[in-house]
């Protein structure tokens, strides 16, 4: 490894195997003490909208205190909340308003976070509040998996959506959370231990890089790989990373067949496992992204 430094908190002799242990994957006690927060909010919830019209069915934790793949200090927690009573995405569509409104008088009666969270952001899909500094999600759904009965059955009713099937992958994915776990939270610690610390190097480098994205192209970059060494599986993220205009990137799962997909998209593209329709790096601002990855590289 270079003289030079990849992360900017790593000391001049300091491994990135070091580097992680000592300084980015979250401690024991900080993990604890986020999902016994996160855990009595979640009690909470199904208490109180037990007294409104929709009850809570279950609650899913995403984002990557769901799936381990959290920075310490930094978790991104998404709350995915499947409500009883919501029987399709158009319902859903039809109610989503009318349900964050509810979430939103639901979190700020709740007393434990009373002075600790704030509201950051509302969108059409979600409400953004961050809990002592750390972002947390919260996100109505429908549990389109239990009513359609497969993931083929659901990716079906996306193609016909009736605004097309980017707006239906749009609408769909959130309820799709369960199925991006599914993929993600096996992962080997090794593969977990280089997605943090690219977690880590995007936060620093500023790009708006989705977290789930960074998940995929690591994973994607881990197969084949034997063994994984976080500086060969690292260097390989960044290499992936300085040619992110040609990224064509979609795995097989038993949820779908990737290659009926990709065949018809342009690169770059990091096919969603759990969904056929969503290209997670779309959007992404690939000059930066190659540029900050080349950057890198010479440090390594």
């Amino acid at each position: 490894m270079s003289s030079l430094r990849p992360l900017k908190d790593m000391g001049p002799r300091e491994t990135l195997d070091y580097f992680h242990q000592h300084s980015v994957v979250p401690t024991d006690s900080e993990t604890r003490k986020r999902n016994e927060d996160i855990d009595a909010f979640v009690r909470f919830l199904h208490i109180d909208f037990g007294r409104k019209p929709h009850t809570v069915a279950k609650v899913v934790k995403s984002g990557s205190l769901g799936k381990g793949t959290a920075v310490r200090g930094s978790p991104d927690i998404d709350l995915v909340v499947f409500l009883n009573g919501i029987t399709s995405i158009e319902n859903l569509v039809d109610k989503r308003k009318e349900l964050l409104e509810t979430l939103e008088e639901t979190v700020s009666s709740y007393g434990p976070w009373r002075g600790r969270i704030k509201l950051e952001k509302r969108t059409p899909f979600f409400l953004c509040y961050t809990l002592d500094g750390q972002e947390v999600d919260i996100l109505p759904a429908c549990d389109v998996l239990a009513r359609e009965g497969s993931p083929s059955n659901v990716y079906r009713k996306m193609a016909s959506y009736p605004k097309g099937k980017e707006k239906g992958a749009q609408q769909y994915s959130v309820s799709l959370a369960p199925l991006q776990i599914e993929f993600v939270k096996p992962v080997a610690e090794d593969v977990k231990r280089v997605i943090r610390l690219v977690k880590l190097w995007k936060q620093e480098k500023g790009l708006k890089i989705p977290s789930y994205t960074v998940e995929l192209i690591t994973i994607h970059a881990s197969r084949g790989m034997s063994p994984v060494t976080t500086n060969a599986l690292f260097k390989e993220v960044m290499l992936l990373l300085q040619d992110c205009r040609s990224l064509r990137i979609a795995f097989n799962t038993h949820n779908y067949n990737s290659s009926d997909y990709a065949r018809l998209l342009s690169p770059p593209y990091v096919l969603d496992p759990a969904n056929p329709y969503m290209n997670t790096i779309y959007g992404v601002d690939e000059a930066a992204v190659s540029r900050e990855a080349a950057n890198t590289l010479r440090c390594l």
